[in-house]
């Protein structure tokens, strides 16, 4: 069985990431551990499950940790890696967004991410982190097929256009400092809103055209082509 460790900033980034090895690996022959980390700053840190789904004869083991912040899936990463690796994980993957950071900082911010200490050299070649710009609803916003599917509308960009000063269907949305806020004002266009409330979010990862997603939506965004790479190559 061939296993892979997703560290993610947040509930948004785990359930889309749970989302996306579903479509990539299947759902037949998978198991899903979804974790939340609690704690460990002035109380003890904790493991919560969130959700967990098995097969009967899994061929994949994909493990999910909501690390709560930002700032913390790194050093999360650093706690867990050896014992994952003890465990036959073969791949250790950071997710987390650049915002608030300013994107003329990003190399300077993967190049600290991507550096692991001298005692973790063993481990180096199975660990990697993937930063989204700006947030992961930039990605969300580039599938634009959704759109439609939240109200018939958000279909056509000049509605949107009109009244936010921008066109989803035309900008960059990497381009887009705060992804999640535009997301949210372009729902609230018809009465609905972006949050990141659990069901909130799965409502709008459901609503997503993972073909649309997988045939040209990866190919316009460098970070989730890296990802979905990631995830492909265990399939193989």
């Amino acid at each position: 069985m061939r296993r892979i460790a997703f560290f993610v900033e947040g509930q948004t980034e785990q359930v889309f990431v749970n989302r996306l090895v579903k479509e990539i690996l299947g759902t037949q022959q998978i198991n899903i551990i979804q974790k939340q980390f609690r704690g460990g700053t002035n109380i003890p840190k904790q493991e919560i499950v969130r959700n967990m789904s098995f097969s009967r004869n899994p061929r994949f083991e994909v493990l999910i940790f909501d690390c709560g912040a930002d700032n913390r899936v790194k050093s999360e990463i650093m706690d867990n890696i050896i014992n994952l690796r003890e465990k036959g994980y073969e791949k250790i993957i950071g997710l987390r967004d650049l915002y608030p950071i300013p994107v003329d900082d990003l190399e300077r911010l993967e190049k600290g991410l991507h550096y692991l200490p001298h005692k973790f050299k063993k481990e180096a070649p199975y660990f990697d982190i993937i930063i989204a710009i700006h947030e992961i609803e930039a990605w969300f916003m580039a599938e634009t097929h959704h759109f439609q599917k939240i109200d018939k509308r958000l279909a056509n960009g000049k509605f949107i256009r009109d009244r936010l000063g921008f066109d989803p269907y035309l900008v960059n949305p990497e381009q887009r400092v705060h992804p999640a806020k535009d997301l949210d004002n372009i729902y609230r266009l018809v009465g609905k809103s972006y949050t990141k409330k659990y069901n909130a979010t799965v409502r709008v990862v459901n609503k997503l055209d993972y073909n649309h997603i997988r045939n040209q939506i990866r190919y316009d965004i460098d970070s989730l082509d890296k990802l979905m790479g990631i995830i492909e190559n265990i399939r193989k």
